[in-house]
């Protein structure tokens, strides 16, 4: 070590942003031990620490910006070949002595080299002892594939109601056979050919001909109303009975005759215009059916628009004597029906039988004659269907008729005759499922419910009635049916319940709702043990899932209550637990209902909490604060508190700042963070690649490590329990945490190739190539619900509480997305995404729309990112970002809620953050970070930004706050 005189040294220290490479920790300030533990704090990934005589020196491997007056060390930059804790100018350099390093102290300096120095190994002084080596996996134990099998949906009544029906005959079958393979033929033309609408319960003669077929019919029609118009005949619905023939009387006059001419005469060439100009398009295809292996999926609402030809004619038809054209040939169909129930031949009546309008009815006019019934089939009801339209007279007619059919059919124990009438005649499904109830078909019951898509809950009391209790339990976890389903048992069919009871409870402890399943689980007196242990788990997890044990401890068990005084009064007392005080306060509030058993404990913390008020930790309001103080019974306290209590300042939100916040990013740290998701209470899960998961304080202390490999997090959605994923070459290895009790279960290896990064602790939905599912990952992955048919390969998904987002990639047509909404998992649409111009990018909004985005460069001025809102364009400006060497693709965006987030490079070592509030286009913060791509991760009002370097920040916009951790 050499000495100099820096008298001359304008600047002796590094003040303000700088960009460092190393940092002196000296001996005078640190001892040895202090100075190993500063090493490892500030420790990065292949740098470089030396001791000298006077101090320990660490080398960064790159440049990192920090502010230098928070530093604890000396920070170093680089001057020429050495470093220096100050900023020379090429004059002050040309008088240092050659060296590594240049110690500025006032007018000393110091030429430290590097060949004088013992180098250190900090990697020795750590121990992993403590630490969980993993096995390596053997990807080849993969999980077998699904067999995803789709299931028939049972329509047949045969099948439902058994062999009672007549057999049927071989001509029948040889019917049934060429109708199936036709249909089978029909299902190979090109998408834009036109699809006949559904027609149920009883067949007819084509109604959707060809385009010049249909051209056609609409001139016999007009040649039929010119004829009508000179004849004057009436002839309605002959050969009806007298009782039920209402004859219409319509006059039409010279005038309306010519408006329909010209009318239909102009319609005509239109018609034939658009044919001859007509050229295939490809359109959307059709939502796939869905089916799973063990029960059927719910059923998704068709809305199909009437064809405006057929809407055309119903109304002409309505207002005109165009009913003589079909009206005869009805006519004669119905009185033949009708003949067969008043003779009592109920097997060819129940064939000819037509079935009344429901509210699936489209309002469309079929002007077919009916054709007699070849096979009984139960209609779904899961699309429009046309109807005969007579006089209401007539309906009430015929629906008279077949109440006192069903009522004979009741009278003579012909069972599966009767349900047919009022499945299918007369459409009341509810009366049906309870008359299959009554005489024990309560398998048949459920089978219709199902194939109905019945209210969950009625669905799952039948499966249990039947005992089919694998199915209720499918039906129950994917629609979370249990509540529902028990109450509907729990006063005829106890036993039934109790069961059903247990399984629900069962289900929500795999979920991490620890007290919702004491509760849900108390009332069988058989299993309070249980309860018991379960509350003594949430217990030992802490934070505000303890709190929430002893209230329910306090009200399920209180005489074991008098075992927490000593640990309620210290709660009472410690001044650094006030929130703590604030979240129990917060749950006795939630439990009105219970005053008697939580008194001793709302007087045990009254005191504290009112004090807590006092001084700005608590924020009850003054009625809360009554609420307490009444639960308490504390009558001294009640007539003592004041009328007003101080008044907290109004908490300011990021989107209320008046200036743009100014945010940093942490220290760099040395242990990489894969993905990060916020708990309760201020902790974390950090995923931590091979090295395994785990759980961190507000201080970035470990609480609880899991010794399982975590790439990926997937969230419940009460943050009890986790998912962690970890990829193997195509497959992915997955497991599952219980923070409550700390456990790690191995659930095996699955491939797919994207998935949910949210499920409610249960049921998670996983996409492969065109089939997404959803998986019980309790129950070996086995499916509840999937679509196997897709379009295109799926291949992205986005997902919260209420929607799931996918997007299908198809090579010829472009890119789609698929929005569902949860928890019912109904189809809400599916787009065909236009093609995106050169230099855009699309985003999604939070409701599912697409946006489009576009950078825009201009000379002289700061490029301005375009995004195209819904009605409008706007703009929003990019400063620093270099127009010259980006394309665009350096810039990112993500949307949240109200929020709006853009990534830039605005230089070779930094990132800029934008945070812009939607809702007023204003610029609320911008956040650095170093070039190192951060991570983002969005949760409420809970932003996480987090690197491979160890970087940890959480940004809560509701409270304008900002805080780092550096994972050591």
């Amino acid at each position: 070590m050499t000495g100099h005189d820096a008298a001359l040294i304008r600047r002796p220290l590094l003040t303000g942003h700088q960009h460092i490479e190393g940092l002196w920790f000296s001996a005078d300030r640190f001892d040895e031990s202090e100075r190993a533990r500063l090493l490892l704090e500030h420790w990065q990934t292949e740098a470089r620490a030396y001791r000298f005589a006077d101090g320990d020196l660490l080398r960064f491997r790159q440049p990192i910006a920090v502010q230098c007056e928070a530093l604890t060390g000396w920070p170093l930059t680089r001057q020429g070949t050495a470093l220096c804790s100050a900023l020379l100018d090429p004059q002050e350099m040309r008088n240092l002595p050659a060296a590594d390093l240049w110690l500025v102290r006032g007018s000393h300096v110091s030429a430290l080299h590097l060949r004088d120095a013992v180098a250190l190994a900090p990697g020795d002084w750590l121990d992993i002892s403590g630490l969980t080596l993993l096995d390596t996996y053997d990807c080849r134990n993969v999980l077998p594939e699904p067999v995803l099998e789709p299931v028939t949906v049972v329509t047949d009544v045969r099948e439902i109601l058994g062999d009672a029906l007549r057999p049927v005959s071989p001509e029948q079958a040889q019917v049934m056979k060429a109708l199936l393979e036709r249909q089978q033929i029909a299902a190979k033309e090109p998408a834009y050919q036109a699809v006949t609408a559904k027609e149920t319960g009883w067949t007819q003669s084509a109604d959707t001909p060809l385009p010049w077929l249909k051209l056609v019919v609409t001139l016999a029609i007009l040649i039929a109303v010119l004829w009508m118009g000179s004849q004057g005949q009436n002839p309605g619905l002959q050969g009806l009975p007298a009782k039920t023939a209402s004859p219409v009387s319509v006059q039409i006059s010279a005038i309306v005759v010519g408006t329909l001419i010209g009318g239909i005469a102009l319609t005509l060439i239109l018609a034939g215009l658009r044919h001859l100009l007509r050229r295939p398009a490809p359109v959307l295809p059709s939502a796939p059916r869905v089916a799973e292996p063990g029960i059927d999926a719910r059923a998704t609402p068709v809305k199909a628009k009437p064809s405006r030809w057929r809407r055309w004619v119903t109304r002409l038809t309505e207002n005109s004597r165009l009913s003589a054209l079909y009206g005869k040939r009805q006519a004669a169909y119905m009185r033949r029906m009708l003949d067969m129930f008043e003779d009592g031949d109920f097997e060819e009546a129940l064939r000819h039988a037509i079935p009344l309008g429901s509210e699936q009815s489209s309002g469309e006019q079929s002007f077919g004659t009916p054709q007699r019934r070849e096979d009984l089939m139960i209609d779904h009801g899961r699309g429009p269907t046309r109807s005969i339209r007579f006089e209401h007279d007539m309906e009430a007619h015929l629906r008279q008729i077949y109440r006192q059919t069903f009522e004979r059919l009741d009278r003579e124990g012909r069972i599966e005759e009767a349900v047919f009438v009022l499945a299918e005649l007369l459409k009341v499904r509810q009366e049906s499922l309870d008359y299959l109830e009554k005489h024990g078909r309560l398998q048949q019951a459920a089978d219709l419910a199902l194939a109905w898509d019945m209210p969950s809950a009625m669905i799952v009391r039948l499966l249990c009635l039947a005992d089919n209790w694998q199915r209720a339990l499918l039906v129950a976890r994917r629609d979370d049916a249990f509540a529902a389903a028990v109450t509907l048992l729990q006063g005829k069919w106890p036993d039934s319940a109790d069961r059903l009871r247990l399984e629900w409870a069962e289900s929500l402890t795999r979920k991490g709702l620890w007290l919702q399943a004491v509760e849900v689980i108390w009332p069988l007196t058989a299993e309070r043990q249980r309860a018991a242990q379960w509350l003594l788990d949430a217990e030992a997890a802490g934070g505000k899932l303890a709190l929430g044990a002893l209230v329910k401890r306090a009200v399920l068990l209180p005489d074991t209550l008098q075992a927490y005084a000593e640990w309620v009064e210290q709660l009472r007392d410690d001044p650094a637990r006030h929130a703590e005080r604030a979240a129990l306060a917060e749950i006795l509030l939630q439990h009105k209902t219970h005053v008697s058993a939580l008194a001793w404990l709302a007087g045990a913390i009254v005191h504290a909490v009112l004090a807590d008020q006092i001084d700005g930790h608590c924020r009850l309001t003054h009625l809360q604060l009554q609420a307490l103080v009444s639960m308490s019974k504390d009558k001294l306290l009640q007539a003592d508190l004041p009328g007003a209590l101080p008044t907290l300042a109004a908490r300011v939100s990021l989107s209320q700042v008046g200036e743009p916040l100014e945010w940093t990013a942490p220290f760099m740290g040395n242990r990489k963070i894969l993905d990060a998701v916020p708990l309760e209470q201020g902790r974390y899960l950090l995923a931590l690649g091979e090295a395994g998961a785990m759980v961190i304080d507000a201080q970035g202390q470990s609480l609880c490590h899991f010794p399982v490999p975590a790439h990926d997090i997937v969230l419940a959605h009460d943050r009890q329990v986790v998912l962690v994923l970890a990829r193997r070459d195509d497959v992915w290895r997955i497991s599952k945490l219980d923070l409550v009790t700390r456990s790690a279960t191995d659930l095996g290896v699955q491939r797919f190739d994207v998935f949910a990064r949210s499920f409610d602790g249960l049921t998670w939905t996983v996409g492969r190539d065109r089939q997404v599912r959803v998986v019980d990952v309790d129950h070996g992955f086995e499916t509840l619900w999937h679509v196997s048919d897709l379009p295109g390969q799926v291949c992205g998904m986005k997902d919260d509480a209420q929607n799931e987002l996918l997007w299908l990639t198809h090579p010829d047509q472009g890119l789609y997305l698929w929005h569902y909404r949860l928890p019912e998992r109904r189809l809400i649409s599916r787009d065909l995404m236009p093609a995106l111009p050169v230099g855009s990018f699309r985003l999604l909004d939070t409701d599912g729309r697409v946006l489009g985005a576009t950078l825009k460069l201009a000379d002289n001025e700061d490029p301005v990112l375009v995004v195209e809102w819904i009605g409008g364009r706007k703009g929003y400006r990019l400063p620093g970002l270099d127009a010259q060497e980006s394309d665009g693709l350096d810039v990112y965006l993500h949307l949240h809620g109200q929020w709006m987030l853009t990534r830039y490079l605005i230089n070779d070592h930094q990132m800029r953050w934008h945070f812009i509030h939607r809702g007023s286009d204003q610029l609320c913060a911008t956040l650095q970070w170093p070039l190192h791509g951060a991570q983002l991760r969005c949760f409420g009002p809970d932003f996480l930004l987090f690197d491979h370097h160890g970087r940890f920040s959480h940004i809560n916009v509701d409270a304008a706050t900002q805080h780092n951790l550096s994972l050591n």
